[in-house]
């Protein structure tokens, strides 16, 4: 009988054990890793392109709307991104939201919605990034070309 009773125990201690370790497990809040990294969060303005090497206007090659003088874009940390084309009084005249990825100097941004609403399907957009001081390079092929575009931190 002893023997019986000493089993209830232990299956009790163990029973307990296991529960308050699934609860602890559960209650500890988890910090997760950034996704960007720190160097690329912030607001960069466009500056300069090139295909192939060789100078192109930015707002050509982004096909800028009507009145826009400049190009900004913004990495948060959490991975969403946001670009705005302002006019020559910084005001915004079109906005394209979406999210960033980053796997090392690969970069990976999808447009979900732009100044007219949703994207769908989303716009993918792919390629390599390289900071250099205050100077972003990024990188991306185009029908054949390589398409890099400038951008400085404001």
């Amino acid at each position: 009988m002893r023997s019986i009773s000493s089993v209830f125990v232990l299956s009790a201690i163990v029973l307990s054990l296991l529960v308050s370790s699934c609860e602890d497990k559960e209650s500890i809040p988890t910090i997760p890793e950034p996704l960007i990294p720190s160097e690329l969060v912030g607001t960069w303005l466009y500056q300069a392109a090139t295909i192939n090497g060789a100078e192109i206007s930015i707002g050509f090659l982004l096909q800028w709307h009507e009145g826009v003088e400049s190009a900004q874009f913004t990495v948060s940390a959490d991975g969403t991104f946001l670009y705005e084309e302002l006019d020559a009084d910084t005001a915004v005249v079109w906005v394209e939201n979406g999210t960033i990825s980053i796997d090392g100097h690969n970069a990976t941004i999808i447009v979900t919605s732009d100044s007219d609403g949703a994207v769908d399907p989303p716009d993918i957009l792919s390629g390599t990034w390289h900071l250099e001081g205050d100077i972003l390079a990024l990188t991306t092929s185009y029908e054949g070309a390589t398409v890099v575009m400038y951008a400085i931190k404001i």
